[in-house]
This record gives C-alpha cells, sequence and structure tokens, in this order.
C-alpha cells in the first residue's frame, strides 16, 4: 500500500514544462501596435489626486481635454449633405446684327436722292414754280436748301441704326424701311420737280 501512494505521489509531483513566451518578439509587437495609434490626449493629474497616486493611482481629465475628446468624436461623427447639381442656364441664341454695309450703301442712296430733291428744287423754282414744304421754303431761294434738305436723312439712319441693334426681333428685321421709303419719296419729289422744271 505504502509502494501505490508513493507511485501515486510521483506521478502528480511529476514537473511539467510550459513554453515561455519570447519576451523579445512580444516588446517588438507591443511597440509597433503603440506606434500605429494615433495620439490620444494624455490625462492631467490634479494635484489632489498626486498625494494618493501611491493609493490608488485615480487620474481624472480636466474639462479641457474632456471637451477636445468629445468635440473631436463629435467631429468625426459630423456628415455634410451634398448638394444636389445645379442645372444649367438655358442659353437663348442670339441674332447676327445686320450689316453695317447695307446701312451704309442705304444712306448714301438716301442722301443722294435728297440732293436730287435739292437740285430739282432750285430749278422748277427758276422755272417760276414755289415751294409748298414749309420746312424747306425759308431756304429754297439759297444753295443752303442742299444742307437743310439733309437733316432728315441723318435722323432717319440714326433711327435705322438703333433698330438694328433693338433686342425687338420685329425692328431688326424692319430696319431699312426707314432709309427705304425716304428714298424713294426724295426721288418721287425729284421727277416731279424736273417735270415742273420742263413745262413752259
Amino acid at each position: 500500500m505504502i509502494m501505490a501512494i508513493a507511485a501515486a505521489l510521483l506521478l502528480n509531483v511529476t514537473p511539467s514544462v510550459h513554453a515561455l513566451p519570447n519576451t523579445a518578439s512580444a516588446a517588438a509587437h507591443a511597440a509597433a501596435a503603440a506606434n500605429s495609434l494615433p495620439e490620444q490626449p494624455q490625462p492631467v493629474v490634479s494635484a489632489a489626486d498626486s498625494n494618493s497616486s501611491n493609493d490608488g493611482a485615480s487620474f481624472t481629465l480636466t474639462a479641457d481635454a474632456a471637451g477636445t475628446a468629445q468635440s473631436s468624436q463629435s467631429l468625426s461623427t459630423i456628415r455634410v449633405p451634398t448638394t444636389p447639381a445645379a442645372k444649367p442656364a438655358p442659353v437663348i441664341g442670339v441674332e447676327v446684327i445686320p450689316s453695317r454695309r447695307k446701312w451704309v450703301i442705304l444712306s448714301i442712296a438716301q442722301h443722294g436722292a435728297a440732293a436730287f430733291d435739292a437740285y430739282s428744287t432750285r430749278r422748277a423754282l427758276a422755272n417760276g414754280a414755289t415751294e409748298r414744304d414749309p420746312f424747306m421754303e425759308p431756304f429754297a431761294g439759297s444753295p443752303a436748301l442742299y444742307g437743310a434738305i439733309q437733316a432728315g436723312p441723318l435722323g432717319l439712319d440714326y433711327v435705322a441704326r438703333k433698330m438694328q441693334r433693338s433686342e425687338n426681333s420685329l425692328l431688326r428685321h424692319t430696319w431699312w424701311l426707314p432709309q427705304t421709303m425716304s428714298t424713294g419719296l426724295f426721288m418721287f419729289s425729284g421727277v416731279h420737280n424736273l417735270r415742273v422744271a420742263n413745262q413752259p
């Protein structure tokens, strides 16, 4: 019986060998993990807690550190809403302004017709006719008639040019009417004056 007890004690007392961890590799892993973590605000030890640090080593965060931690946490959870893409404004096509060359051609034709009217008027007056236009009557007896009769065409040239640059589509398409009608009237008056001048 004594032998059985001794054998049992020997089996229980047999030392078991456990593998010890490699302390150098564990320290290296811990250092790498510490470097990869973001910096955290360090707790500030108050004066009252420094005396009792030996007993329990209790640390308290100050209000600033706690506020910083909360604000950084709250800022990380803020989501800025994305604004919807604005629709492009519709583009309104602008028609090309009529050619200035056409305006110049009509101006020359109008002033030439006015000069023809003045010439025919003076010929008719020399043949005994009278001027019935109240605006031209003061200038009918002198060469000043050539200059005075050009006042109307100058005004109509300005009107036609403004119509060319107007935002109204109808005016832009009919800008040539004032100069064309004026030219036609001057030509009609000139032909009539020459008929009067050629009558015996």
